[in-house]
């Protein structure tokens, strides 16, 4: 029986990737199989891909041996999904959204988790703080971007592109930006190159700090408004139960100056700050 491609799959049965969802699949075969060499996937592991669409990726995580938990948002690809896997073992098609899912759970059952996928452009930003946020339930992400999204975790300190992602990143993680994709190699044709990253969540983080969820408020609030210095973007309550007195102590105990701007900070200066902001709020 004749195998049909991607976009007769879609048409017969009347789907269409959705703008809104930021869909768009890979289906230049040489890419596709880059990802899962540059993957590192060994038979047996656990893998969570985000957005299978089609199941193209699914496809070559399971022929490495994997086992693979494949989540889709989207109902109508649920089915073909559903379908084309039904005779398949080692793979679980879960009908539900990644920025809404018990990843939690699913380590408690599985241990820690591995994503490969092809993120949809309108949920990689958040998908990608949202792994940082549970940072302790991954053990590496491997996920295809935007370019210059891609460019916003590796950023130079002061560049226009270093901001919140790059900060706590540079804190928790290792990143690594591996190849580019061209637009040519996706359905429907994106207006942006894409880039494979590779995200690596160790147990012992580069720059420690005892409370995770302060450094995380403390990041985003330094960063609400960049042309504000520290003083003004930290100032008035902005990181909650933190006192004004309690930020402007641990500033002077550990050499922040506080009319600098968030992006004059490198992620250890940030990791020291909030480890000290953490140390004086236990103290007063």
């Amino acid at each position: 029986m004749k195998t049909l491609t991607e976009k007769q799959i879609l048409k017969e049965r009347q789907l269409a990737p959705k703008k809104w969802l930021g869909q768009n699949f890979l289906v230049n075969k040489t890419y596709l199989n880059r990802i899962v060499v540059a993957s590192r996937i060994q038979p047996g592991e656990h893998i969570v891909e985000i957005g299978a669409g089609l199941g193209v990726l699914t496809e070559g995580l399971l022929n490495t041996g994997a086992k693979v938990l494949a989540l889709e948002i989207d109902s109508g690809f649920f089915r073909v999904l559903q379908e084309k896997f039904a005779n398949r073992s080692g793979v679980e098609i879960v009908h539900g959204d990644a920025l809404t899912y018990d990843f939690r759970m699913l380590s408690s059952r599985i241990g820690k988790l591995r994503v490969v996928a092809n993120l949809p452009y309108s949920i990689s930003s958040r998908l990608l703080f949202r792994f940082v946020e549970i940072k302790d339930v991954f053990k590496s992400v491997h996920v295809l971007l935007q370019r210059e999204v891609a460019h916003r975790l590796t950023a130079e300190v002061g560049s226009k592109n270093y901001g919140i992602l790059t900060v706590l990143l540079g804190i928790t993680a290792q990143v690594h930006k591996l190849f580019d994709i061209p637009p040519s190699a996706f359905h429907p044709t994106p207006l942006v190159y894409s880039t494979f990253v590779r995200v690596v969540f160790p147990d012992q983080i580069g720059y420690p700090c005892p409370d995770h969820s302060l450094l995380i408020r403390l990041v985003k609030s330094a960063f609400q408004s960049r042309r504000k210095t520290l003083r003004n973007s930290l100032s008035g309550g902005a990181i909650p139960g933190i006192s004004q007195d309690i930020v402007q102590r641990a500033a002077k105990l550990c050499a922040i100056d506080l009319t600098r701007r968030a992006e004059t900070l490198c992620p250890e200066e940030f990791a020291r700050f909030a480890a000290q902001i953490a140390a004086e709020r236990n103290t007063s």
